[in-house]
């Protein structure tokens, strides 16, 4: 018991999104539609009622069973990959702020396409986790613990190919998100060894 309360600690952080989101979505089922209205991503609020929060709440909210269910899947597998080498507080940064730049991304097409749909869920910030996995690879010479550089880029381009297919997922999240998180994880490996390694 106390070993797997210990094991638990070293991925609290995860733990807590995965909260934050499940709890977010059961809001949902009891509210309904209205908590969509107040926390998704749209320009018209962001841009026009200069609702800024939406950037980030909308991370947090998810379209339907299946799509929290994919994304909380990936997000606790990376996270439990990611938030022991990391720490708590780089991991929490690396996730929020990997959502934030996949919102602005999203945004910013939106803004540009001319158009006018709602975005939510956290792709933007588990993408931000892959990119941060395709930056320790490349730091570690091609190689971080069981995942190769050939795996992460099928993987991504898999991700984006997937994005594109589809007419219903915010592809702009997920390459904003993915940029995003393999620079934060670069800039933090940097303050970490001083150096980045090839």
């Amino acid at each position: 018991m106390s070993s797997n309360t210990e094991n638990w600690k070293n991925y609290c952080v995860t733990l807590i999104f995965f909260i934050i989101n499940a709890a977010a979505y059961i809001l949902y089922v009891v509210v309904g539609e209205e908590i969509y209205d107040i926390g998704c991503l749209s320009a018209n609020a962001v841009i026009g009622k200069g609702e800024f929060y939406r950037l980030l709440t909308c991370t947090f909210l998810h379209a339907d069973m299946a799509h929290i269910v994919g994304n909380m899947l990936f997000a606790v597998g990376l996270g439990e990959m990611l938030e022991r080498e990391i720490g708590h507080w780089r991991f929490a940064a690396l996730y929020l702020f990997s959502g934030l730049g996949g919102s602005l991304f999203s945004l910013t097409y939106m803004v540009m396409s001319v158009q006018t749909y709602r975005s939510v869920g956290a792709s933007g910030a588990i993408s931000g986790l892959i990119g941060a996995l395709l930056a320790l690879v490349l730091a570690n010479n091609g190689r971080y613990g069981n995942i190769s550089l050939t795996r992460i880029i099928i993987g991504i381009c898999y991700m984006i190919y997937t994005g594109i297919q589809s007419t219903t997922t915010d592809n702009a999240a997920h390459i904003g998100g993915l940029i995003c998180g393999f620079l934060i994880m670069l800039v933090m490996h940097f303050v970490r060894t001083g150096r980045i390694e090839r």
